[in-house]
């Protein structure tokens, strides 16, 4: 059985320090991270998405002593969109192992320079990166390189920037923004990955669009739909960027 939530859900979302709360019950809590925020603390010891998320949890329901809030994927701080943690351990576990496996379809849109062979194909990239300092860096070249691998898809072509689809294969981090910045079209506001500057915002042209996965404990296949940031209004002001994205969705049989 598939369950989703997309356009009724806005009806009963609940917000918390302006956190879209997209849907909870007591084993998992799916939310819309806003960019500019840690998934989890870092060295620098800013609050991150974590504990506001824990903070929500104690207070709406009168937890006493430290919750439980289990990480099982993460978004860069500059990147927005959808995010799953667990409320128990054991969700946690099951979790974890679903993004490990790979068995989690995870989609994002992202406001790219629009490249010079545009079409509407999908385009699979296999790439070796390595960390160097903050940055990642495609290269082949380091014996500590990691495998990198995603496919993309323009769904909408404009002068300067296009709109894609980007499904993840693996999940390191900045990947998609390195290898889309080493196919020459990096994205809006990127400016750490050649990206043209179009706003003060700490905000980029990358958002985790959709997210599908199976109940830790139900088993239901559960699928979320989130509109994307600012940003995407800045470059595509003259288009419905939602029918846009959802139609391509829709195409894909991606339901909710």
């Amino acid at each position: 059985m598939l369950k989703s939530y997309f356009e009724d859900i806005t009806i009963t979302m609940k917000i918390y320090r302006n956190i879209p709360i997209m849907y909870e019950d007591n084993h998992i809590i799916v939310v819309e991270k806003p960019a500019g925020l840690l998934s989890q603390k870092d060295f620098t010891n800013t609050e991150s998405l974590l504990e506001i998320i824990k903070e929500y949890i104690k207070t709406t329901y009168n937890k006493p002593g430290n919750v439980f809030l289990g990480l099982v994927h993460r978004l860069d701080k500059q990147v927005s969109g959808i995010m799953v943690y667990a409320k128990t351990s054991r969700a946690a576990s099951r979790l974890s192992l679903q993004f490990r496996s790979h068995d989690v379809i995870k989609i994002y849109s992202a406001a790219v320079k629009t490249p010079v062979y545009a079409d509407t194909l999908w385009h699979t990239i296999h790439d070796t990166i390595v960390r160097n300092h903050d940055k990642t860096l495609v290269s082949n070249n380091d014996h500590h390189t990691m495998r990198a691998s995603l496919k993309y898809k323009i769904i909408y072509s404009g002068t300067a920037f296009s709109l894609a689809l980007i499904q993840l294969y693996t999940g390191k981090k900045h990947q998609i923004r390195a290898q889309l910045s080493h196919l020459g079209m990096p994205i809006a506001n990127d400016t750490k990955y050649g990206g043209e500057k179009i706003s003060n915002k700490s905000s980029i042209g990358l958002h985790a669009v959709y997210l599908q996965f199976t109940h830790p404990v139900s088993k239901e296949i559960m699928s979320f739909y989130s509109s994307p940031n600012e940003i995407f209004s800045l470059v595509f002001n003259t288009i419905d960027i939602d029918s846009v994205i959802t139609n391509a969705l829709h195409n894909e049989c991606y339901s909710f």
